[in-house]
């Protein structure tokens, strides 16, 4: 591909690459607001769930897909799913809908980041790689410090739903612009798609994912958390049995014998769980615990994605001179601390700690996350680096979606049983709406909201979030500390020449 060729389709993939993430600063800082319209606490959780599980289960298809059709067809379609479920997110009427629209969003996403990256791997040789990461990083940097201005003034000034719509128009260019300019350097490749294999396994997580959502709800009584406990162990079994026998799986189990991307996505997933939670439920902590403006809460996120992008500079560069282990230990060792630190915040918390708690996260993450894409791509042959590199975002993706839904169900577990002992407590001294307000939680997030009740009672409340955050970012802490020892222990020592499949 001729080097100007190259750049335009290098800048169509960055601009693809920051709608992904400045989606991620906007809707992280639009959700204390939407949940305090809508109501429905307990579906907070989901809102980010729905969009990472169906941006997961998807990701390894699309990057078997881009194996065998060729990247470009499939990189178009999975940005006109992710605009399109953009655009019906702001159309959504309760949480309910937002929850199915996010699905529809993520299902795009699944295929925007690793095809995009998998391209990148075509088009750039060895050499570059690690420098053109740090590229596709600023976009990241760029999205930290539009995204939270952006977001907090639509949702101050306009409506949170515009936080959505202003995807398509970006969307629309990129998909003209790869269009016109992606030349495919190879021919696709004829071979089936393992559908049973993933209709298996998204059965088993959405079993997985509902009994964790259930248990939180109504704690371990509910008999149909056993049956959908049981199922879901019951369809991994056979998922496994299944993905053994099929000529083309799913996820191809032989990647995995691979010890470095064994090491990698094993990490990722367990990162990714305390990752995706600290980034979902910081906004809502500085919103609802320290009482400050949707603005503020989506800027808590810009620290994060500034280290991440500054640090993925660094990791492209120092991995090439000493390796993969280095900068990945390193990584877990910040996050590790990162997340610890949010374990000791609470409402009397200054703001500019959660800004460097999370530069700090933002700065493992950064070392890690670079390093472990870098690894798993330079691991096996061209034709297997779609699906190598599905696989590692297919493992950190996981890893959110289970995250994400776990300290979902800690916070609402115990928000909502401190919420239930107070009413029973004080029933007498509330009014029937106030009552219905409490147990919905409706405005719990929002201290415009919580200005309406009693000052007892919004204190009293004001305490039970924090303390249920605070139960969040203690599980997260304890993931990210697993994490750091399953890296210390499996992710194989070497140069990162000596590890790749073309020194080989």
């Amino acid at each position: 591909m001729k080097r100007s060729r190259r750049n335009i389709v290098t800048a169509a993939l960055m601009a693809a690459m920051f709608i992904a993430a400045v989606e991620v600063t906007i809707v992280n800082a639009a959700m204390p607001t939407v949940v305090g319209a809508l109501g429905g606490i307990s579906l907070y959780s989901w809102v980010f769930t729905a969009f990472m599980l169906a941006n997961t289960l998807t990701v390894p298809i699309y990057g078997k897909l881009a194996d065998i059709y060729g990247r470009k067809k499939v990189f178009i379609i999975a940005v006109l799913l992710f605009v399109g479920g953009s655009t019906l997110c702001g159309f959504a009427q309760s949480m309910g809908q937002l929850v199915l629209f996010r699905a529809v969003q993520g299902l795009g996403a699944g295929g925007v980041l690793p095809v995009a990256m998998t391209i990148v791997g075509d088009i750039f040789p060895f050499e570059l790689r690690a420098r053109v990461q740090g590229w596709f990083s600023s976009m990241w940097g760029l999205a930290a410090v539009v995204g939270p201005f952006l977001g907090g003034w639509t949702v101050d000034y306009l409506s949170w739903r515009w936080v959505f719509w202003f995807n398509l128009p970006l969307g629309i260019l990129i998909v003209l612009v790869i269009a016109s300019f992606l030349s495919e350097q190879s021919e696709a490749e004829r071979r089936k798609i393992d559908y049973p294999g993933a209709a298996l396994f998204l059965l088993a997580v959405l079993g997985l994912l509902s009994a964790t959502q259930m248990l939180g709800n109504g704690g371990w009584n509910h008999p149909a958390i056993w049956i959908l406990l049981i199922t879901a162990l019951g369809l991994i079994y056979f998922f496994f049995r299944w993905e053994r026998g099929v000529e083309d799986p799913f996820i191809p189990l032989n990647l995995f014998r691979n010890p470095l991307i064994a090491s990698s996505n094993l990490t990722a997933f367990l990162t990714g769980m305390g990752m995706f939670g600290i980034i979902s439920f910081v906004p809502l902590f500085v919103q609802g615990v320290l009482g400050k403006s949707p603005t503020l809460a989506g800027f808590a996120i810009t620290p994060q994605v500034l280290g991440w992008s500054f640090a993925s500079v660094v990791a492209g560069r120092w991995l090439l001179k000493q390796g993969y282990r280095p900068p990945i230990l390193t990584g877990a060792v910040l996050v590790s601390l990162a997340i610890a630190g949010f374990t000791q915040m609470g409402a009397h918390t200054p703001y500019p700690w959660v800004l460097a708690g999370m530069l700090v996260l933002g700065t493992g993450l950064g070392l890690s996350m670079t390093s472990f894409i870098i690894a798993v791509q330079n691991a096996v042959q061209g034709n297997q680096r779609g699906a190598a590199t599905s696989s590692q975002m297919f493992a950190r993706s996981m890893g959110g979606a289970f995250g994400v839904t776990l300290l979902g169900t800690v916070m609402s577990f115990q928000l909502k049983g401190q919420i239930s002992s107070y009413i029973q407590q004080h029933r007498a001294e509330l009014s029937p709406d106030m009552i219905r307000q409490l147990k919905q939680a409706q405005g719990v997030t929002q201290p415009e909201e919580l200005s309406t009740l009693p000052a007892g009672v919004a204190e009293q409340i004001n305490q039970f979030l924090t303390h249920a955050l605070d139960a969040s970012f203690i599980t997260a802490a304890a993931i990210s500390l697993i994490a750091l020892a399953v890296a210390f222990v499996l992710v194989p020592k070497g140069s990162a020449r000596s590890l790749s499949a073309e020194k080989a």
